[in-house]
């Protein structure tokens, strides 16, 4: 059985770009927030600090830095932070500095960052509370985090649940994905996708009360929908959407 390094190691996320790194910017809301916090933080920095933990190969760090940069209207300083000893070169390719960490039982080693992302990464964290901890200390008092996930109570797990079969988006094994999906259509759609390492499933709820209980305030929370038939979902029920971002502030 493969220790958490090489899982992390192993695993092809690193080769990968969430897609949140592109939805998040497309939020209205979201560029006011950053634009409003640009003018606060003009008057005390010379220049954003930005961290992205769990960053892969960093793609996905430059599209949200350069974001970032057009709406605060200040340089930004970025770092990938990763539990992949392969995506150092990856990221230092790009011009980034990085570190490898593991985010679960190691502590973020840098302070008053203005701004830490933390895209579709915390469903693969064993110890949770201590990353939140450590993002919490990392960030300055003026700082915001963005944080995304999967919705274990998404529209089409209420419906697969009640019929006995595997929520989407969770794991039961490091091998296969298709335990548990029954119907054999659905069983092979998911056969054609890879485990991830998703051990912490979420809904919008109780990753508010986790975010909150850990020192952190939220002030913004959206629905994210992959599917596009559902994307009506966003407006009307964001906890049955496939994912959702919370953002919040430190207390």
């Amino acid at each position: 059985m493969p220790d958490q390094k090489e899982f992390w190691d192993k695993r092809e996320r690193y080769q990968l770009t969430p897609d949140r790194y592109f939805q998040v910017p497309e939020i209205p809301s979201i560029r006011n927030l950053l634009t409003e916090k640009g003018e606060e933080w003009r008057e005390k920095y010379c220049h954003i600090s930005y961290a992205d933990v769990g960053s892969g190969n960093c793609k996905g760090t430059l599209v949200f830095s350069d974001f970032l940069e057009k709406c605060a209207r200040m340089p930004v300083d970025a770092i990938g932070i990763d539990a992949s000893s392969q995506c150092e070169a990856l990221c230092r390719e790009k011009g980034l500095d990085y570190i490898q960490l593991d985010a679960s039982s190691e502590a973020i080693p840098i302070k008053g960052l203005q701004v830490i992302t933390l895209f579709e990464t915390i469903e693969h964290i064993f110890n949770t509370d201590f990353l939140l901890d450590s993002i919490q200390r990392a960030l300055s008092s003026d700082g915001v985090l963005l944080v995304t996930t999967l919705n274990v109570v998404c529209l089409k797990n209420r419906i697969l649940v009640p019929l006995g079969i595997q929520p989407i988006n969770t794991e039961v094994s490091t091998k296969k994905l298709r335990y548990g999906y029954r119907l054999n259509s659905l069983k092979k759609r998911v056969d054609t996708w890879q485990p991830a390492g998703h051990i912490r499933p979420f809904t919008l709820y109780s990753l508010c009360d986790m975010l909150e209980d850990n020192g952190f305030t939220v002030i913004r929370s959206y629905g994210l929908e992959n599917w596009r038939a559902l994307k009506f979902l966003e407006r009307v029920a964001k906890n049955m959407c496939t994912g959702i971002l919370v953002v919040a502030k430190p207390n």
